[in-house]
C-alpha cells in the first residue's frame, strides 16, 4: 500500500524593507518562522527598482514609515497602484497617530494591512505578530461598466425609469422610524439596476440633474403622503445640489411639488452635500432661506468631509446635521472617531439642530452615537435601502413603528 506524500502549503513570501539595523534580524526571524523572505532592503530605491522591473510580488511587505530616500506612505501608494498589491505590515517607531494615518492611507489605496507595531519590538515579536497572517487570494479586478451616454440618461427620464429607493431613519429616544432618505436608482431596458455611481455623474455632466431631482421629490412626496394617510408619521428627505438651489426656478418647482400633493412642506427635508461646491453663495442663502420660510427642513449632509462645514453652518439656515458615515464606522474601536462624532453632536445641539448619524451598522456603533447625543440614526442596522413599495410593506409590518434597537 503506497503512502501519499503529505501536501504542505507553499511558504508565505515576504519582502523586508526596514532600517539597516533591523532589516536583517527581522528577515532571519521570519525565515525561522516559515516565511520565504525574497528581498531585504534598508531603503526604498532598491524596492522601487524591483517594482519597475516587474519582479514577482510577495504576499507581504514588512516596512518602516521613514527612510532617508522616502517614506512608507510613498511605498503604500505605489503598491496600491498594482493590480494585486501585497499586504503590508508597518514596523515603525512613529507616533500612533502617524501609524493610524498610514493604515487609513492603505485602506484608501486598497492595500491590506497585516498588522503594525508602534513601539520598537524585537524581530521575534514581529514574526509572532505575523504568525496568523494568511495570504488571501488576489481579488478579481473590478470590471468597469460602460458609462451611460447623454441619450441613455435622457431616455431614463423620459420613460420614467428613475426609482427612488428608501432608507429609513430611526429616532433614538423612542426607537421609532420617523423618516427616510430617498436615494436615486434607475433601471435599464433589461430591468437591471443602475447604481448612483453610474447614474448621478452623467446626470450632472449633461444638465439633467435638476429634472431628475424633481422626479425624486415627486416620488418622495408620494411615499410620505401614503404613509400619512395610513397613520404612519414618517417624513422624507431628498438630496439637492448647491447648483440646483442657486436656481430660483428649481426652488419654485420644488415648492409646487408639495403643493400639488397637498402635503405640508415640513414633512420634507432638503439635504445639501457638504462637500458639494457652492455655486453662488448669495443666491444659495436667499433660496435656502426662502425654502425654510415655505416650511421645508434643510440638512447638511456628509458633515465634516469638506473644508467649508462651519462656514456653511454659519451662513445657511440648516435644521439638521448628518454625520458622515466614515466617522461612525468602527467608532467604538477608534477614540479619534468617537471624539469627532461627539464634537459634531455637541455642535449640532448648541445650534439647536437635529443630528443624524449615518452608516450605523453594528450595535457597538449605535451605542457610540447614542452616547454622543445623536437624535436619529440611519444605516444597515436599521434597514438597507429598498424600493419604495417594499419599504412601505416593511413599515406596515413594524410593531407600533418600533425597530427595537
Amino acid at each position: 500500500m503506497s503512502m501519499q506524500p503529505e501536501l504542505r502549503p507553499a511558504p508565505r513570501s515576504a519582502w523586508v524593507v526596514l532600517g539597516q539595523h533591523t532589516a536583517a534580524p527581522v528577515a532571519t526571524a521570519l525565515n525561522d518562522a516559515g516565511w520565504h523572505v525574497q528581498q531585504v532592503h534598508a531603503d526604498l530605491h532598491g524596492v522601487f527598482s524591483l517594482l519597475g522591473q516587474g519582479t514577482p510580488l510577495p504576499d507581504l511587505v514588512v516596512c518602516e514609515l521613514h527612510f532617508e530616500d522616502g517614506d512608507g506612505l510613498q511605498l503604500t501608494r505605489v503598491l496600491g497602484g498594482l493590480p494585486h498589491p501585497p499586504a503590508v505590515f508597518y514596523a515603525s517607531r512613529q507616533q500612533r497617530a502617524v501609524i493610524k494615518a498610514a493604515i487609513s492611507l492603505a485602506a484608501a489605496c486598497r492595500v491590506r494591512v497585516a498588522g503594525y507595531c508602534e513601539t520598537p519590538e524585537d524581530a521575534a515579536t514581529i514574526a509572532r505578530d505575523l504568525d496568523s497572517f494568511s495570504a488571501a487570494a488576489p481579488a478579481k479586478p473590478r470590471v468597469a461598466l460602460p458609462q451611460l451616454s447623454r441619450y441613455e440618461a435622457s431616455e431614463l427620464l423620459r420613460q420614467g425609469r428613475l426609482e427612488g429607493w428608501v432608507q429609513p431613519q430611526m429616532r433614538l429616544a423612542t426607537s421609532e422610524v420617523v423618516g427616510f432618505e430617498c436615494l436615486m436608482r434607475a433601471r435599464d431596458e433589461s430591468g437591471a439596476l443602475i447604481t448612483p455611481d453610474r447614474l448621478v455623474p452623467v446626470l450632472c455632466n449633461h444638465g439633467l440633474i435638476e429634472e431628475a431631482t424633481l422626479d425624486m421629490a415627486r416620488q418622495t412626496v408620494g411615499v410620505v403622503a401614503e404613509c400619512l394617510m395610513e397613520g404612519m408619521a414618517v417624513s422624507g428627505s431628498i438630496n439637492v445640489s448647491m447648483a440646483s438651489l442657486s436656481d430660483r426656478a428649481f426652488c419654485r418647482e420644488l415648492a409646487r411639488v408639495t403643493e400639488r400633493a397637498q402635503l405640508d412642506p415640513s414633512w420634507m427635508t432638503v439635504e445639501i452635500t457638504e462637500s458639494d461646491a457652492m455655486a453662488d453663495l448669495s443666491t444659495v442663502i436667499e433660496n435656502t432661506t426662502r425654502i425654510r420660510m415655505l416650511g421645508f427642513n434643510i440638512a447638511i449632509d456628509d458633515f465634516g468631509t469638506g473644508y467649508s462645514s462651519l462656514y456653511q453652518l454659519s451662513q445657511i439656515p440648516f435644521s439638521e446635521l448628518k454625520i458622515e458615515r466614515l466617522f461612525v464606522a468602527n467608532a467604538d474601536a477608534d477614540p479619534r472617531k468617537r471624539a469627532i462624532v461627539q464634537a459634531c453632536a455637541q455642535l449640532a445641539a448648541a445650534l439647536d439642530l437635529k443630528v443624524v448619524a449615518e452608516g450605523v451598522e453594528t450595535v457597538e456603533e449605535l451605542a457610540v452615537v447614542r452616547a454622543a447625543g445623536c437624535t436619529e440614526v440611519q444605516g444597515y442596522l436599521v434597514a438597507r435601502p429598498q424600493p419604495a413599495a417594499q419599504a412601505l410593506q416593511w413599515l406596515r409590518s413594524l410593531d407600533l413603528m418600533r425597530v427595537g434597537l
